[in-house]
C-alpha cells in the first residue's frame, strides 16, 4: 500500500513539475485533474507498462534495450487518451544563448514533444524513486 501511495504521489508530482518546464505538457484544469491525470498514470504504469514490455521483447532485444523507452511513450500516449485535461503539443524551442554557447531554436512535432515529455516524466521518477530509498 505505501508502495502504491508512494508511486501515485512519484508521477502526480513529475507531471507537475514537467508542465511547469516544459510548455509541450498541458494539464487543464486545477489540482483535482493533477491527482487524477498521476493516478491514471500510476494505473497505466502498473498495469499496462508489464504487457507492453512483453509485446517490446523482440525490439528490445535486437537494439539491447535501447528502444525501451517506447512503452513509456506509449503509457503517456494512453494518459492523453484517457485524461482529456491532460495535452501534449507540438511546441517550439525558442533557442539559447549562455556565456558564448549557442543553441539554434528547433520545433518539435507532436511526435518529439511525446518523446521528450515521457523521457522527463520517467526521468523525474526515477529520481524520486531513487531519493526515497
Amino acid at each position: 500500500m505505501k508502495y502504491l501511495l508512494r508511486v501515485f504521489l512519484f508521477n502526480s508530482f513529475s507531471l507537475w513539475f514537467v508542465s511547469q518546464v516544459l510548455p509541450a505538457l498541458e494539464i487543464h484544469g486545477g489540482w483535482q485533474v493533477l491527482l487524477f491525470a498521476g493516478f491514471v498514470l500510476s494505473l497505466l504504469m502498473l498495469l499496462v507498462a508489464p504487457i507492453l514490455k512483453i509485446l517490446f521483447i523482440p525490439i528490445n532485444i535486437i537494439t539491447f534495450g535501447l528502444l525501451s523507452w517506447c512503452i513509456n511513450v506509449v503509457v503517456l500516449y494512453l494518459l492523453t487518451i484517457f485524461v482529456s485535461d491532460v495535452s501534449i503539443h507540438a511546441w517550439q524551442f525558442p533557442g539559447l544563448q549562455w556565456a558564448g554557447f549557442v543553441v539554434p531554436p528547433v520545433a518539435l512535432s507532436y511526435v518529439m514533444s511525446l518523446i521528450l515529455v515521457s523521457l522527463s516524466v520517467t526521468f523525474f521518477v526515477n529520481l524520486l524513486h531513487d531519493i526515497s530509498e
